[in-house]
Order: C-alpha cells, then sequence, then structure tokens
C-alpha cells in the first residue's frame, strides 16, 4: 500500500517534482525558513518522488542531497546553493509558493481518505 507521500509524489507533474528537489535543496543548505514539521513533510515528499525525467536537474542532483543529509560539507552547501538559485531562476517564488500550498492541499486530502 502506497503512503500519503507516495500517493502525491506519483500525481504530481515534472513541474512540481522539480519544485519538490528545489524545496529538499533548500532545507539541506537550511536557507528554507518552514519550521521542523513542514521540513519534515516535504523532505518525506522529495523521498517519495518516483524516478522523472527532469526538465532543471540532471540526476547527480539526489546524490548531492544525500551527501548534504548524511555528511554535509562546505563544498556540498556552494553546489546546492548553485543548484537551488539557479533553479529558483527557472521556477520563481510565485509557482514554489503555489506549489507548497498545493502539496499541503494534496497530502491533506489523501490522509483523510
Amino acid at each position: 500500500m502506497m503512503s500519503p507521500y507516495e500517493k502525491v509524489a506519483a500525481n504530481l507533474d515534472t513541474f512540481a517534482k522539480d519544485c519538490a528537489v528545489t524545496v529538499a535543496l533548500k532545507i539541506s543548505d537550511d536557507s528554507c525558513k518552514m519550521d521542523q514539521e513542514q521540513r519534515a513533510v516535504f523532505m518525506a515528499l522529495y523521498d517519495a518522488l518516483p524516478t522523472y525525467e527532469s526538465q532543471i536537474f540532471d540526476e547527480s542532483i539526489h546524490a548531492l542531497i544525500h551527501q548534504a543529509r548524511t555528511t554535509p560539507t562546505a563544498v556540498h552547501y556552494a553546489r546546492i546553493k548553485k543548484e537551488r538559485e539557479m533553479a529558483m531562476a527557472i521556477i520563481t517564488q510565485d509557482n514554489m509558493k503555489a506549489f507548497k500550498a498545493s502539496a499541503r492541499a494534496s497530502l491533506l486530502i489523501v490522509s483523510l481518505i
């Protein structure tokens, strides 16, 4: 049986999946303003993402996020900042806010079903 995170992640389009990766980057380098509970929610959503063809990131982004979560270094943070800033230039702040609101709503709905 799929978890609520897996259900929501499976239904995200490519742009939304790229938004989820970008949120994971922001959480990984601590540039995210969310509280710990919201950070946990969005990292769980990131962890539930199925393999997909990103329009913004190459495959190495997942290894970078993993490294930052397990053995963070200044080099990882510098790479994350570069990737995050590049992604946000494409995604925009307004689209990111809309993605987060939509993801929260979807998780709430799926957890009630």
